[in-house]
């Protein structure tokens, strides 16, 4: 009976040593470490900003919103300081972006309306418009396509303020690549574009549906494939 005894003694002896080694090695890793979690309201900081929400050992961590010393403002959350989830930034100078956040910079989806009212809705990356999204300026024009970096960069449709319409690739916020514009008179091309401009071999459509092929060379016809010119009947 005695060495049972002593046998759990020991068993529990050891089980006090690990455990106490266990409990040592998470206290050098900070996880008995108390934080101060605080509620404030209107809470100045150095630089003349004012922020209301929580803070956890001093430091903005979860819902809050932060006032600028020059009008801009932030509403939403917040990890470790940075903006981080859902929220609303809103600018003095009359932009905002209301989306995702990641490290204090839009991240993923959101919707961005600078500051003459035009809007864009799709997809940011590290704070620059990247991916997919629609653009509505406030001069009337349209963009719908890939972005890449803030730049049309993939393919896309651009509508013009008068109607007219191009379908195609862009390169750098330029059309480039193959693509067709349809202008609002009435006339049509399709085929290579570079910087905007015709380039390489296309099909000229006319008002009246007499077709020209050519070859253009920065936006000037260069060569005409006579064989294929068709006019119409009417």
């Amino acid at each position: 009976m005695l060495r049972i005894v002593q046998k759990i003694i020991l068993w529990i002896a050891g089980c006090a040593a690990a455990l106490a080694m266990i409990l040592c090695a998470m206290y050098s890793l900070g996880y008995f470490n108390a934080q101060e979690i605080n509620d404030v309201e209107n809470q100045p900081d150095a630089f003349g900003s004012f922020y209301t929400g929580r803070l956890v050992d001093n430091v903005m961590d979860g819902q809050g919103m932060i006032v600028y010393k020059n009008g801009d403002r932030f509403t939403g959350g917040f990890v470790n300081g940075e903006y981080h989830g859902a929220g609303l930034f809103e600018a003095a100078a009359g932009w905002s972006f209301e989306g995702l956040f990641l490290h204090g910079l839009p991240y993923g989806r959101g919707i961005f309306i600078d500051e003459n009212g035009g809007i864009f809705e799709g997809h940011f990356e590290a704070g620059k418009i990247d991916g997919e999204g629609k653009f509505i300026s406030s001069a009337g024009w349209v963009f719908d396509g890939i972005w890449e970096q803030g730049r049309q960069t993939g393919e896309g449709i651009f509508k013009y303020e008068d109607g007219s319409l191009y379908s195609g690739g862009f390169q750098d916020g330029a059309a480039s690549g193959t693509g067709t514009y349809t202008d609002a008179a009435g006339w049509s091309y399709a085929g290579g574009f570079t910087q905007g401009l015709f380039d390489g071999e296309g099909v000229l459509t006319f008002a009246n549906d007499e077709n020209l092929n050519g070859t253009w060379a920065a936006g000037v016809l260069i060569e005409v494939d006579l064989g294929s010119v068709s006019i119409s009947d009417e």
